[in-house]
């Protein structure tokens, strides 16, 4: 057993663009947001605003609270995803990219004399000058090196901001024994409480599962395949993901904070997603619509879309579940798509109007691609085709090109 894998993380990703960009947020506590609102959060922070306990998630209020000198920026998920292209191309001149998994995050195989330590720690160092050189010194990555991606992406939160640790298989169970287990890649708080109550309670615990012992705790022969030879530096096959959902969240500006314009907005956010679902090769079974209210408890109602991939069906549906929204001032809210079907495994529409529908999906589609977006579209989202701008998840990573056509519609 070898080391076999390089995982770089960029750090704190978005701020560090910024901070790039604009010489004034340089060595300053910065943080990125949505809008220009006290009532988003930071979805970056820069490490000086980290140091003052600022995070991903923080109120803006909060943000204050805990460091006065903060600079707020609004995001430029454009800006973001040029510098993401930009770091792949550097870092392919050293080392081929094998899996792109986050736009922060990517990694590449070792092959033969780079699975020495020396080797691969020459390949880190030659990653990190060509991103400074490339992109600038303020763009920083954390590097980690181990015998397969999990425990490589283990090793990147080894040493940050700007590190590179390795986990060798000799290592292993001793290096990551003092882990908490979120510090764990897949175990967040639910995963952690299930496993307190079978009183796992720490990584040395967890290591001296069997299969079996791993498996009635994640109800998955599977999974706990999986966690067992990963812990121990196994190299396990690439396993594609199946999509669990798509959807969009939008924070409305101060001037949008009434249901008609919540509605529009919601709209045109059902148009974005039942776009973006049709290109990734999907058909949903339900809707979730979501609403945050700034006086009052939350609204939250779904429904069965049957298996539908037409954008018609999902609008009219939720005509239907807006009727039942209580009264009370919208400040977020959100659109989901749930029990996904890929194209593959979609049956064949049975009536002869849900092939009508899907046709008139794709015809729009097409107009858009051509003309782009929003050149037809239902009238329920009228006056409000540049709401809801396009964003950025960590793991879907817009194309430039959908910038471009959003820039010009």
């Amino acid at each position: 057993m070898s080391l076999r894998y390089l995982v770089f993380d960029m750090n704190s990703f978005f701020a560090s663009v910024e901070q790039q960009e604009r010489s004034e947020l340089r060595d300053r506590p910065t943080a990125v947001i949505p809008m220009k609102a006290q009532t988003t959060c930071c979805i970056a922070a820069s490490y000086e605003a980290k140091a003052c306990g600022v995070k991903t998630g923080t109120a803006v209020r909060d943000a204050k609270a805990r460091c006065p000198a903060i600079r707020f920026v609004i995001a430029r998920p454009k800006l973001y995803v040029q510098y993401h292209h930009r770091i792949i191309e550097a870092a392919e001149s050293c080392l081929h990219i094998d899996h792109v998994c986050s736009i922060d995050e990517m990694y590449g195989r070792l092959l033969g004399r780079e699975q020495e330590p020396q080797h691969a720690a020459e390949i880190a160092h030659a990653v990190k000058h060509a991103i400074r050189v490339a992109v600038g010194p303020y763009v920083k990555c954390s590097i980690g090196i181990g015998p397969n991606v999990w425990l490589a992406k283990v090793a990147t939160d080894l040493d940050k901001p700007d590190g590179l640790a390795m986990i060798l298989p000799s290592q292993l169970p001793e290096k990551i024994r003092t882990f908490a287990l979120t510090d764990l890649p897949g175990i967040a708080r639910g995963l952690n409480a299930r496993l307190a109550r079978s009183g796992i309670t720490t990584v040395a615990q967890l290591y001296t599962l069997s299969e079996s012992g791993l498996a009635r705790i994640w109800g998955s022969r599977v999974l706990a395949k999986i966690w067992w030879h990963q812990l121990r530096g196994y190299d396990l096959p690439f396993r594609p993901t199946h999509r669990k959902t798509v959807g969009h969240s939008h924070v409305l500006p101060p001037d949008q904070r009434n249901d008609p314009q919540a509605y529009a907005v919601l709209a045109r956010m059902i148009h974005k997603a039942a776009f973006r679902m049709r290109r990734l090769g999907y058909w949903a079974g339900r809707i979730t619509i979501q609403v945050r209210m700034l006086d009052g408890p939350g609204w939250q109602a779904r429904a069965s879309l049957g298996l539908s991939r037409d954008t018609l069906t999902m609008l009219q549906t939720f005509n239907t579940l807006w009727q039942s929204k209580p009264a009370g001032t919208p400040y977020q809210v959100a659109v989901v798509l749930t029990k996904l079907v890929a194209d593959d495994n979609a049956p064949l529409p049975f009536f002869p109007h849900q092939a009508s529908l899907g046709a008139i999906a794709d015809a729009m589609d097409k107009i858009d691609a051509r003309y782009g977006p929003h050149t037809i579209y239902a009238g329920s989202m009228f006056g409000h085709q540049q709401s809801a701008p396009l964003r950025i998840s960590y793991t879907q990573i817009p194309r430039l090109e959908d910038f471009v056509n959003e820039e010009t519609c």
